[in-house]
């Protein structure tokens, strides 16, 4: 069946899905696939153990397991045969490393609406496997014996321990938080045992993912010159490399998961701007909600004018760049990438900044490489100038770039100190603890690519929150940690309750997915809604806020936003008015906004003009004025809110008396 002179390669990588429990089939389904609902896509165990004796007797080889998919591997040919089809090959335009454009090869098949999808309805398979996903390319988003210390070239770079020190870790490391006891798994093309490493003791293994050979090499060196960006930054975590290829890179992170890790950490993907997913792209997906739903911290690039995937999944946290300059100043990195993403509505990448360099290759941290791998020789060319190149030789060793591929290390790096003095840390609290403490960036613009958008002072689409703050990252989650270990204590009176101010504590909160797909479109519009009060807030503050912050909306709540309704309305009845106004002095709700209304409604006639009815007039006047005396009452009465030490009820009302309470709530 297969054209002998197509462009196929001899070994064709693919996830199988095995049926989902929830009934629904992994590539069917109607919702995006998060950590929130990623259990209806498992399968039974046994039909799983059932399925992979069926696929070896059909010939297939069974690379990785999982709970979402099975990855294996078999020619053309063999998946045409088992599953009545035909693999075609077809080549699309793709950005590659150092954000090159290029032309890669992806599999498909004629006959069904699914990009790269294999259904298997019509083969000897099709009452245990609901899919295939054939694999597509994904790429780096970057880009004698060496030196164990890094070259100087004359224009202006960072060095490996310039990393902790401009991301503030190094007070971290001062206080003995290295990451100690934390496990950090990188995907990536392998990590040589480069003099560097050695002379300042870190500690790697190499394992191999299915169709990689040589742990000991790392042909490309973008796996080990990456790997000292997070070194730099947790230098005493326990760190392993999966090195694996661009053709099968969903059974390499799943090799990352089975490992469970604390933190995997991955600078690569591919370029989508717009949906439908492919199958791979579901798979994929799939695998990164169930590692999250394991508590697994997972960071992914979000890309050098790629618009990121898997990035743009909101699981992860998206890693994007900021540009340090020689003096000091910060400004958004014009390589990276940042968008609204047009496929999860309201998410927007990056989360959260490391550091990166500029256009046109970003040849700004000089990192270690194995000597002559490809990023040795591709930015080492002899009598080639920097931005162009980097100035050190192409066998020596080393090499200078960065790309969104550097920032995911270093942010992992962050989270393995977080997660030293928080083992408990979930996914969520960390990317919520790194937005939270960031260094705001309110210059430059993030790569045109992905629409060239301004960093302004706040929250934005060019850094997210901004620049990491190791060590201010690392504080909060050691004050989250002690108050989530502390001893519950009984609250202590309260003089003023109505003007109480609860600081805001972290907290993890599972939100539901209609709050989750507008999220962040949410914190984007209160941030601007704060900078347009007043040109002087606008530049001096900003709204920091999380997902503890969201609760689901109580009756009362929903009471007084339907009295303020009616008290806001153009064309309302005066006298449904006046009841709101009341009512809302009860909730103890917008009480300055109710006490102006029946402020005025006394104090003007003019205001119930309609009414001719005497007897009327004087009942809404009577009314709002026992309204008023009301709100004086509670007033005096706030200060002794609570004195009953042995009060029968839970009060859910503020600033209001106990009376009132006992009518409303009791």
């Amino acid at each position: 069946m297969n054209d002998p002179n197509s462009n196929l390669p001899p070994i064709v990588y693919a996830e199988a899905s095995v049926n989902s429990q929830g009934g629904v089939s992994l590539f069917r389904s109607s919702e995006l696939i998060t950590r929130e609902n990623i259990t209806q896509f498992y399968s039974h165990p046994q039909q799983v153990n059932l399925a992979i004796q069926r696929l070896k007797a059909e010939g297939f080889e069974v690379l990785e397991t999982g709970r979402v998919t099975l990855s294996i591997a078999g020619s053309a040919d063999l998946y045409e045969r088992v599953f009545n089809t035909q693999i075609i090959a077809k080549d699309k335009p793709v950005i590659k490393g150092g954000g090159l454009e290029s032309i890669g090869t992806f599999l498909d098949t004629p006959d069904t609406d699914i990009i790269g999808f294999v259904d298997p309805s019509s083969s000897n398979l099709s009452n245990l496997i609901e899919g295939i996903a054939l694999s597509e390319p994904v790429y780096y988003t970057d880009v004698g014996r060496p030196s164990e210390s890094p070259p100087n070239p004359s224009y202006w770079h960072l060095i490996p321990q310039d990393i902790a020190q401009e991301l503030n870790a190094v007070t971290a490391h001062q206080q003995g938080i290295k990451g100690q006891g934390i496990n950090v798994v990188m995907v990536d093309s392998g990590w040589y045992s480069h003099p560097f490493f050695a002379r300042n003791r870190y500690r790697g293994k190499v394992i191999l993912a299915a169709g990689c050979i040589n742990p000991e090499v790392d042909e490309n060196g973008h796996g080990t010159g990456e790997s000292a960006n997070l070194f730099s930054v947790a230098p005493d975590i326990n760190f392993t490399m999966i090195k694996w290829n661009f053709k099968n890179s969903i059974a390499a992170f799943k090799k990352a998961v089975s490992l469970r890790p604390d933190i995997v950490s991955c600078s690569w993907g591919s370029s989508k701007q717009y949906a439908p997913l492919s199958a791979y792209d579901i798979a994929l997906t799939a695998n990164i909600a169930d590692a999250v739903y394991q508590g697994i911290i997972v960071v992914f690039s979000a890309g050098n004018g790629h618009w990121g995937f898997p990035s743009q999944h909101p699981d992860v946290i998206a890693a994007g760049g900021v540009y340090l300059d020689s003096d000091g100043k910060l400004e958004a990195s014009n390589y990276a990438s940042g968008f609204s993403s047009n496929i999860y509505s309201g998410r927007i990448v990056p989360d959260i900044c490391g550091l990166v360099g500029k256009k046109p290759r970003a040849a700004y941290i000089v990192l270690p490489v194995p000597p002559g791998s490809t990023l040795d020789a591709v930015f080492g060319l002899p009598g080639v100038k920097h931005p162009d190149a980097d100035e050190t030789l192409s066998e020596d060793g080393w090499a200078a770039f960065s790309g969104t591929s550097a920032a995911a290390p270093q942010l992992a790096g962050i989270c393995a100190l977080m997660k030293q003095v928080n083992p408990q840390l979930s996914s969520q609290q960390a990317k919520e603890i790194l937005q939270q403490t960031a260094i705001d960036v309110i210059a430059g613009n993030s790569n045109s690519a992905t629409g060239g958008h301004s960093a302004k002072p706040g929250f934005d689409w060019a850094t997210g929150r901004g620049l990491v703050n190791g060590f201010e990252a690392v504080k909060t989650a050691k004050r989250l940690a002690k108050n989530s270990h502390s001893p519950k204590q009984q609250p202590k009176k309260q003089r003023n309750f109505s003007s109480q101010k609860t600081p805001i504590t972290l907290t993890e909160v599972t939100m539901d997915s209609k709050l989750r797909k507008h999220y962040e479109k949410i914190l984007c519009a209160l941030d601007n809604a704060l900078q347009n009060v007043d040109p002087e807030i606008k530049n001096e503050y900003e709204l920091v806020i999380s997902a503890a912050n969201f609760v689901p909306r109580s009756p009362i709540s929903k009471a007084a936003y339907q009295l303020m309704t009616t008290l806001n309305s153009e064309n309302g009845d005066l006298k449904a008015k006046i009841f709101a106004a009341q009512g809302l002095l009860k909730l103890g709700r917008y009480q300055e906004e109710a006490i102006a209304f029946l402020t005025l409604a006394i104090t003007d006639e003019s205001n119930i003009p309609a009414i001719t009815d005497v007897k009327e007039r004087s009942e809404l006047l009577a009314n709002a004025m026992e309204a008023l005396g009301e709100a004086s009452s509670h007033a005096q009465n706030n200060s002794n809110l609570f004195s009953d030490q042995d009060s029968p009820f839970t009060c859910n009302c503020s600033g209001i008396s106990t009376e009132c309470c006992k009518k409303c709530c009791g």
